[in-house]
């Protein structure tokens, strides 16, 4: 099932306002799983509005996965989902979809490694960012030559780590995490906002 959610309105005039209401929602996700040792590098309305900085309007999708869904995706990527909803940013401009973006967590060595993930329309991977970090060590895979290997990839590249992703040395179980929570990004959203072909229009 997807619900949508539309911000609406002329950009010049409701920018600010626009960027506002998404704090509402996105600050709450940054808030789960959180920790006060966790260093933090992006709020998502920030990171939101830095990379759809041109887009007319950003709405979300809530994705809420039935039983049958969620065991094709769980076959599609080899292993479980912890959960059962996600929510996707959708930036438009007019009728035109520019991208989705997908806020999750993925757990590392110890702690949950926060991290967004963003597509243009087609689904293809255009950034990948390390929201917060809460490890003692490993943090490398917030480099630029890591993270952009991910560029370009949608749903059925490849992600296995040192394979087609080169791992940082010295953060290889974060390497991997981050391989398994981008592709779980991707997956999912081929397998639900793009199959449907969901239009988010203004009224």
């Amino acid at each position: 099932m997807l619900k949508t959610n539309i911000n609406n309105g002329t950009p010049a005039r409701t920018r600010q306002r626009r960027w506002i209401s998404l704090a509402a929602t996105a600050l709450l996700w940054v808030a789960v799983g959180g920790t006060a040792q966790a260093e933090t590098f992006y709020t998502v309305p920030q990171l939101l509005s830095e990379h759809f900085g041109t887009s007319e309007r950003v709405s979300f999708v809530k994705v809420e996965l039935d039983a049958g869904k969620r065991a094709r995706i769980e076959r599609r990527l080899g292993r479980s989902l912890a959960k059962a909803n996600y929510t996707f940013y959708v930036a438009t401009s007019g009728s035109t979809v520019d991208g989705y973006a997908l806020f999750d967590e993925e757990r590392g060595q110890h702690e949950l490694i926060s991290f967004a993930t963003f597509f243009d329309g087609r689904g293809e991977i255009t950034r990948v960012e390390v929201v917060a970090y809460r490890e003692p060590y490993g943090d490398g895979i917030r480099g630029q030559r890591f993270r952009k290997q991910f560029v370009g990839r949608r749903a059925g590249s490849g992600f296995a780590p040192n394979k087609d992703i080169d791992a940082v040395s010295g953060a290889t179980i974060s390497s991997r995490s981050m391989c398994a929570g981008v592709k779980r990004a991707s997956v999912l959203l081929e397998e639900t906002v793009l199959k449907r072909k969901t239009v988010v229009a203004s009224r």
